[in-house]
């Protein structure tokens, strides 16, 4: 029993080993990290800026600088962070060379700081690290992007609406060494008014200013300990004639159709929430959009369109009012011009350069871009840039598909793809047009000049035939009427599962019954003429068209019900099936009108 216990105690020993050897060695690295930094100097810029929409944009400018004469190993990287509250509010973050902001740094997020209540992400300087010894210096940029940081407050005043504001953020960045000097910056959206904020209840003094409409509020504070901790809230509200927006943007879908005649057609349909004060959306269009317009589910809307120049977008208004915790759907329709965004590299190669999506100042949750080519064109996967989610491959057109997840402004959406498409398939459909209209028209003249052969005999059909059918068919129509109705009485449960299924046997048994009668009758009365025979073919079609109808919309509700469509799509779906089931009843019902009065 002994000898069996041993091997399994270390086992179990070397399990937790490994599993606790990646904290211990992030522990030695950030305690060797701080060692070497405790003997820099370390100054901090936190500026925070609240966006019109809702983000909150945190930039910490680090400048690192050593004394002349004091000699260190070059960085390798640095760690900052902030209090783990906002852990789940964080939707992106990066760095750059202060010096030059298009130089990104690799960060590494989620990283421990050496002490628990505190996210951190680590910052790793290129090649072999920075050298600041001997009096160097080295500035560069941490940028982090929160949402839902921001709530709001709407209160009826004198008959208008006023909504305030309070935002709720880290007072100062989270620094494993004390911060020599660490200046602190808080930029309101563009017309907001300050109110109040923890750093006068605090008893901390700040400095107001404005520059361009946008409040300022900045504070120094000459040295602040390791592990910052604090955390800060502020109230601000709109001046009277300026319009904060808090929206909370769940869903964006773009699509775009390049069509065979070189237009470039696109639709951004929307579902948002308001967070705030009565809102009317406003969004920017890609440079050089036009015709423009607007629908949500009851009609169209009216757009107020304000055009770009060359290197701006094009602002549309949405005159649809969305309320304090609304929600609403809407969808902008335009084109573009092709020349912008439509490079031409050969005879049959084309190279689209575009954005999956622009000019924005809010999160979006959840992107989907789909991208469709015109028919006869393929995409060249191994040049495209992103890669895509699928590709789906139809008879003639191929559709590719992105998405995206928690995407800010500050994500990089440009992309690049390359298609090959042959100019001549833009004459594939006229040219199959007039192919199929040549072709009626010469049988149209072949049965015109050929002889005309006698009509074959009409058979009359007798009465008793055509009533049994007639009486036939309705019973058959009831009991599967009576079966749709069992269906659902058992899916709301005013049916036991026992007496739910002998009666489903007894029906589909006379359902058995009546189709082989049926089916006799059938080729009696199709042997009476082409007359009857036609009648016959489209009681059949139109039998199946409602089976198909019927069974895809049995499809449809199990893919809802297990989450794989969207409401939109399913009801979208539903409704189309539904017409084509009603379209198919209508057929069947004035084929059994007919032959009513040919009984009668």
């Amino acid at each position: 029993m002994k000898r069996t216990a041993l091997p399994i105690l270390l086992f179990t020993f070397s399990l937790l080993l490994l599993l606790a050897l990646p904290s211990c060695i992030n522990i030695l690295t950030v305690s060797a990290q701080t060692d070497t930094l405790s003997s820099i100097d370390i100054q901090v810029d936190h500026t925070v800026q609240i966006k019109d929409g809702g983000l909150v944009v945190i930039n910490d400018t680090i400048r690192l600088s050593t004394e002349p004469g004091q000699n260190i190993e070059p960085l390798q990287n640095f760690s900052i962070g902030f209090p783990s509250k906002y852990r789940s509010n964080l939707d992106y973050c990066f760095a750059y060379d202060a010096s030059n902001p298009d130089e990104r740094l690799e960060v590494v997020l989620d990283v421990g700081l050496g002490r628990i209540g505190f996210y951190g992400v680590n910052v790793l300087f290129p090649g072999s690290g920075i050298d600041i010894g001997d009096g160097g210096s080295y500035n560069f940029t941490v940028v982090f992007v929160f949402s839902n940081l921001v709530s709001s407050e709407v209160f009826a005043a004198n008959g208008e609406e006023a909504v305030f504001f309070t935002v709720d953020f880290p007072s100062y960045p989270s620094v494993t060494q004390d911060v020599s000097t660490c200046n602190v910056t808080v930029i309101l959206p563009y017309g907001a008014n300050y109110t109040a904020s923890s750093f006068e209840e605090n008893g901390l003094a700040f400095n107001m200013t404005t520059h361009d409409l946008h409040q300022m509020l900045n504070h120094t504070e000459s040295l602040l300990e390791s592990f910052s901790y604090e955390q800060a809230w502020l109230r601000f509200y709109a001046l009277p004639d300026h319009v904060l927006y808090l929206i909370s943007v769940n869903e964006v879908k773009r699509d775009i159709v390049l069509d065979e005649w070189g237009h470039v057609l696109l639709s951004d349909s929307y579902y948002l929430t308001n967070e705030g004060g009565s809102y009317r959306p406003v969004v920017h269009l890609p440079q050089g959009a036009y015709d423009v317009s607007a629908r949500d589910e009851s009609g169209d809307l009216e757009v107020d369109v304000e055009k770009g120049n060359a290197t701006s977008y094009t602002n549309a208004t949405i005159y649809k009012y969305i309320n304090h915790k609304m929600s609403a759907r809407f969808t902008v329709s335009y084109r573009l011009p092709r020349e912008i965004y439509i490079r031409q590299e050969s005879w049959r190669d084309f190279d689209l350069a575009f954005s999956f999506f622009e000019g924005f100042d809010w999160k979006i949750s959840d992107l989907t871009v789909i991208m469709g080519l015109p028919e006869g064109a393929e995409f060249q996967l191994d040049a495209c840039h992103p890669k895509p989610q699928s590709v789906e491959k139809g008879v003639f057109q191929e559709t590719m598909v992105f998405t995206f997840y928690n995407v800010t402004p500050f994500h990089d959406l440009d992309f690049d793809l390359t298609y090959r498409y042959v100019m001549f398939w833009a004459s594939f459909r006229p040219t199959l047009w007039m192919g199929v209209l040549i072709a009626i028209v010469c049988a149209v003249v072949f049965l015109w000049r050929a002889p005309k052969l006698p009509s074959a005999p009409i058979i009359p059909v007798p009465t008793k035939v055509l009533k049994s059918f007639f009486d036939s068919y309705k019973e058959k129509r009831r009991i599967l009427g009576d079966l749709e109705s069992l269906e659902q009485q058992v899916r709301k449960r005013k049916v036991s599962r026992r007496r739910y299924k002998v009666r489903r046997r007894g029906l589909e048994s006379r359902v058995s019954v009546l189709s082989r009668d049926l089916t006799g009758l059938r080729e009696k009365i199709r042997k009476a003429g082409p007359r009857y025979a036609n009648t016959m073919r489209q009681i059949e079609a139109a039998e199946t068209e409602l089976e198909g109808a019927e069974a895809a919309i049995r499809r449809i509700e199990i893919r809802y019900r297990h989450r794989e469509l969207s409401t939109e799509t399913y009801r979208t779906q539903i409704a189309e099936y539904n017409r084509r089931r009603e379209r198919a009843k209508t057929t069947i019902d004035g084929v059994l009108l007919r032959l009513r009065e040919e009984i009668s």
